[in-house]
């Protein structure tokens, strides 16, 4: 049973990254694959550099949110002990769908850096909470930029109406497990009844002991105020978001940066609906999209966005490579 389980996962996995390849695949083909590679050849060094960088401090400012937290919490560790964790940690986010690969993180977290697995939840739900407000409130201003500026499908926009409602969602129940411990706990008590079981009793266990420590370590933060460097290093770590994906674009293509960054937050908001590990495919195509209703060739936007990608993805894995490294050669 648990390995037809897991030969399901696998396919499932699987299945995703074909879909998002063909989609990729599919945009290349429409425009025309020589066409992309004239222009990429002929892309300004210096904006590609630029957008290297930024995308740099933007991994760092996420790393720093995620130290301090830690730091809030009583646990005392070096910043560049924890940085190789969190390239890792970065990298397979990043690529896992949905960023369900932050699920493994507080377990992570315990073996490298002894944190318990209910702090290091505590450390991520915290961090997303933030993270989804801000987006949140950037892509609903691009939804009302966009329906001004341009004339958008119908369909197009309703879908993304419905996206915007299912964050707000999100937000809503982040919100009621951050405030309401006894609403959550009464949750897991439902399953008490299967107690009787060894192997449901001892997770059941484990769940409410890491529990505990996850809503200690809320409290802790909130008497440490961490809110004061959440807002400020959450917006600073979206406006380098931003920057990057801009300055590579603008090696290409050079445009006004609300048409990138709109196109930019649309096509995130798109990745996460769709599952696919790291929005291969259907990302790219939502940008080259999103650029279409405002008049750029699509053949330009297109190389834009296969640069970025290439760019910015290749930073991530070259980062989250060297933290791996780092942090086997701490492990010897």
């Amino acid at each position: 049973m648990a390995k037809n389980r897991f030969n399901l996962t696998k396919f499932i996995k699987l299945s995703l990254f074909s879909l998002g390849f063909f989609l990729l695949f599919f945009l290349i083909r429409r425009v025309g694959l020589r066409e992309i590679i004239e222009i990429i050849y002929q892309a300004r060094l210096n904006f590609i550099i630029y957008g290297f960088l930024t995308y740099l401090l933007l991994i760092l400012t996420r790393s720093l949110k995620w130290f301090l937290l830690i730091e809030a919490g009583g646990r005392e560790i070096k910043y560049k002990q924890f940085l190789p964790f969190y390239f890792v940690n970065c990298l397979i986010s990043n690529v896992s769908p949905l960023k369900s690969g932050e699920a493994a993180t507080p377990f992570i977290l315990k073996k490298y850096l002894g944190i318990p697995v209910g702090q290091g939840f505590s450390v991520v739900i915290l961090d997303r909470f933030f993270e989804l407000i801000i987006f949140t409130l950037i892509f609903a201003s691009a939804i009302i930029y966009i329906i001004n500026s341009v004339v958008a499908g119908g369909l197009v926009l309703s879908i993304f109406k419905w996206a915007l409602a299912g964050f707000v969602l999100l937000i809503f129940l982040l919100t009621t497990v951050i405030v309401s411990q006894k609403y959550t706990f009464k949750i897991i008590y439902l399953f008490n009844r299967f107690e009787k079981y060894p192997l449901i009793d001892r997770i059941l266990k484990f769940i409410k002991k890491e529990l505990l420590i996850f809503y200690e370590s809320l409290l802790l933060y909130k008497n440490k105020g961490v809110i004061k460097f959440m807002i400020p290093l959450t917006l600073i770590g979206w406006l380098f978001e931003f920057l990057s994906f801009y300055l590579v674009f603008m090696a290409v293509m050079p445009a006004p940066f609300l048409h990138i960054a709109s196109s930019q937050i649309l096509a995130i908001a798109a990745t996460l609906i769709t599952f696919i590990p790291g929005g291969m495919g259907i990302g790219e195509l939502g940008v080259v999209y999103i650029l279409s209703l405002f008049n750029y060739q699509t053949v330009l936007s297109t190389a834009g966005v296969l640069l970025v990608r290439l760019i910015l993805t290749g930073t991530l894995i070259i980062t989250g490579i060297t933290g791996t490294f780092l942090l086997k050669e701490k492990e010897e």
